[in-house]
């Protein structure tokens, strides 16, 4: 007895320990080490005061002005499998049962579960009065200037409404690339500190998606119904779906197969609630916790390792990544055995060494990640002094250590790889490159243009049939449209998207990338103060470069602005009959434009279901895209080709709408609002 009681005392203390510091954003434990810990604290002493306590303690001495939270900002309990989640629907009906309710778990309202930071945003009239961090749940601390620089939240809404507005402060993937390059912890640690910074730098890098309103005028019957007024208002709000229990668990299934890995964004599980918002008020709560929702956690892919050797690769930019081999471990279906490091820095903070046992993971079900050291045994990997490659000297750049050696076999190899790779020119494989860099043949993308039949012939296992073949693929990719050209290069922080959203706000010419000023590419939407300055320095590292190609005959071409496609953009998603590059090449040779992602700018979302739930599917039909399989898209391509101009589908839309008369709507009957606390879960 007395063991357990002193193993209870240490749980205790751990757990206070490790949620006060992941509260404040500095975590000293993974999720999934400490969900072992607490699950374990709550076998042992269920009634634990250690298991009921919300968020951090709210520091006497802090730089921020302390507010109470009108409504206290609680938590959800979890459940980690189908069976934990049959459970709490059984209880819910149950208790429903007794007060006279129909099944509850007929209707629930799904949501993504963000791995963010709560924040209460208070309106009055209209305007922004207060947002206030969660805190403990009762006193948070009050970062309105702050709140005001991040993404979603307005200063004033379109009605005079005097509201309080639950969300969750995150920091997208696609924003840690542009604001935080270099970064590799979690984003969320990132959006904790960022958020809570006295001067404000980085906020503007912040998104808040708001999933609960209490206040106004009016009264909501469903859960449902607050999401589509957060919409109304203009506010971004999570995916949702209203559904069964059954449906449920197939959305959970969805998400840890495919959606979750889609987004551009952390979760790590599902909130699902009763949608009725009087049975929830009817359930009420148990130990602060309603008992009417759950937090549905997503399998936790992450498994202990043992690093047995560290390395370190020099890139084609000159930057040397350190990789840590560990010992095979499978994680959620695939065999894991490299993990980068990213950078010297990341080496540094996580105290790395051979020999350690270390917690590995896949990111986003998707991407290795080395989450901790989990028990140490070796001592701090040391960054090299040369460059494995070409043996010069490495120089510390921020982060990271660099070759600055331009002869370098690894950068020059690793240049033309990007170079054939960009434009995916077949017979052009890695073996051939490092032929003809060991032969001296070339040594820029400038010398492949160069080449004859015979010199390609006269490799090792060649021949002359091979090499008119390479030679030949090679060409049929001219001319290059400036966005493919200046992607191919392989500078820093200058993608394809990059480079497109350049040309498309009129730098269409090399030369006018030439002149083209910091603060003017700073200004466009979608760069920003440091990938501007990574391109006006990328290009005129590589001008004399370019220079050269130019002279080889290289000379790029705006991308086409007429055709049947001209003014509709495309995405292509999933398994298609087709390779995708031949898809995309398409939509550019009739004058469309490419877009990564779904955005309410895209006009055609090509994937092989267009009746298909995904996550992309999804957004796409609420922002008005057409989804359309492969054989719709080669339709329009026909009429494209035959001289039609494509419409938008929302002009089709629109006057389809027009031309039918509009049927009013019928009232929906209110019931009477029931106050209920916007939980999250705990750690």
């Amino acid at each position: 007895m007395a063991a357990a009681n002193d193993r209870v005392t240490e749980l205790e203390g751990l757990v206070k320990k490790y949620k006060d510091a992941y509260y404040n954003g500095q975590p000293l434990v993974s999720d999934a080490a400490y969900d072992e810990l607490e699950d374990e604290l709550r076998r042992l002493a269920p009634d634990s005061a250690a298991l009921k306590s919300i968020g951090a303690p709210a520091p006497a001495g802090g730089e921020w002005p302390k507010a109470r939270h009108a409504i206290p900002m609680g938590s959800l309990n979890k459940a980690v499998n189908e069976a934990e989640l049959r459970q709490w629907a059984e209880r819910c009906d149950k208790l429903g049962a007794e007060a006279g309710l129909a099944p509850i778990t007929t209707s629930l309202l799904v949501t993504e579960k963000l791995d963010g930071l709560s924040l209460a945003v208070n309106y009055v009239d209209g305007r922004i009065a207060e947002a206030i961090t969660r805190g403990d749940g009762h006193v948070g601390e009050n970062i309105t200037p702050n709140a005001r620089r991040m993404q979603g939240v307005p200063s004033r809404l379109p009605e005079k409404l005097t509201v309080s507005i639950r969300g969750e402060i995150i920091l997208k993937l696609s924003d840690v690339k542009r604001g935080f390059p270099g970064y590799v912890a979690t984003p969320r640690n990132k959006a904790a500190g960022t958020s809570k910074r006295f001067d404000g730098e980085g906020c503007q890098y912040l998104t808040v998606m708001f999933y609960d309103l209490e206040g106004g005028p009016k009264e909501y019957a469903t859960e449902e119904e607050k999401y589509e007024a957060l919409s109304a208002l203009g506010l971004i709000v999570p995916w949702f779906t209203v559904t069964d229990l059954e449906g449920a668990l197939r959305v959970h299934q969805d998400y840890v197969a495919s959606k979750r890995g889609a987004l551009d964004y952390e979760i790590d599980g599902l909130v699902v609630r009763a949608n009725d918002l009087r049975s929830q008020h009817l359930l009420g709560e148990l130990g602060d916790r309603p008992r009417a929702a759950v937090a549905f956690k997503f399998p936790s892919l992450a498994k202990n390792s043992k690093v047995v050797a560290i390395t370190w690769e020099t890139g084609p930019s000159g930057r040397v990544t350190p990789i840590a081999q560990v010992e095979p471990v499978d994680i959620g279906g695939a065999i894991v055995q490299n993990v980068s490091l990213h950078n010297t820095s990341n080496v540094e903070r996580l105290g790395v060494g051979v020999g350690d046992e270390v917690l590995v993971s896949r990111r986003n079900d998707v991407i290795p990640y080395l989450e901790e050291v989990v028990v140490k045994h070796g001592t701090v990997a040391t960054p090299p002094e040369a460059c494995v490659s070409c043996k010069q000297p490495l120089t510390r750049r921020g982060e990271y250590l660099q070759c600055t050696n331009k002869e370098c076999f690894a950068i020059v190899t690793g240049r033309l790889r990007r170079w054939v790779g960009v434009q995916d020119i077949l017979e052009w494989g890695e073996k051939l490159i490092v032929q003809l860099v060991e032969a001296g043949l070339v040594k820029e993308p400038a010398d492949l243009y160069r080449l004859t039949v015979e010199q390609i012939a006269g490799l090792e296992r060649r021949g002359e049939l091979s090499a008119k073949k390479i030679v030949a693929n090679l060409h049929a990719r001219l001319p290059l449209t400036l966005p493919v050209f200046l992607a191919s290069l392989g500078m820093e922080d200058f993608a394809f998207e990059t480079a497109k959203l350049l040309v498309a706000n009129g730098y269409d010419t090399l030369e006018k990338l030439f002149e083209a000023k910091e603060e003017e590419i700073a200004g466009l939407k979608g760069m920003g103060e440091i990938k501007a300055k990574s391109v006006v320095a990328g290009l005129a590292a590589r001008r004399d470069e370019i220079g050269r190609l130019r002279a080889a005959g290289i000379e790029p071409v705006p991308p086409k602005t007429g055709g049947g496609l001209y003014g509709r953009s495309f995405c292509f998603t999933g398994t298609l009959p087709r390779p995708r590059k031949e898809y995309e090449e398409l939509v550019e040779k009739h004058g469309g434009t490419l877009l990564a992602g779904v955005t309410k700018d895209l006009d055609f979302l090509v994937l092989a279901d267009p009746g298909s739930g995904s996550t992309k599917a999804e957004k796409a039909k609420k922002y008005g895209t057409a989804c359309i399989d492969a054989d719709q898209f080669m339709a329009l391509v026909a009429r494209a080709e035959a001289g039609e101009h494509i419409e938008s589908p929302r002009a089709a839309a629109a006057a389809a709408a027009a031309a039918e008369p509009a049927e009013p709507k019928p009232k929906k009957a209110r019931a009477k609002k029931k106050t209920v606390s916007a939980p999250e879960e705990e750690p």
